[in-house]
């Protein structure tokens, strides 16, 4: 259940973060969870596919790197992307 809000709270920062930069297509976004965590590649990949479908797809590589940080956290580490003109 916690997992679930944290996925849509990395959706909601991702949404932020496009729209503060005019990102067109996300091409690789690199998240940091804490080692128990149950987030990973696929369901984060389907969460923000409904939520950024156009922005994100199967062109995005979705990177989940487990670090010691505490519980219930997650850090967008890095959005590569192209800019919208």
């Amino acid at each position: 259940m916690h997992d679930t809000f944290l996925l849509k709270r990395i959706s909601e920062s991702l949404s932020e973060l496009i729209k503060k930069n005019s990102i067109g297509r996300v091409i690789k976004l690199r998240i940091v969870t804490s080692q128990n965590s149950h987030i990973h590649q696929d369901n984060l990949y389907e969460l923000l596919l409904i939520d950024h479908n156009g922005i994100v797809g199967e062109w995005t590589e979705i990177i989940i790197d487990r670090q010691d940080i505490d519980s219930l956290t997650a850090v967008i580490q890095s959005i590569e992307g192209e800019i919208l003109e």
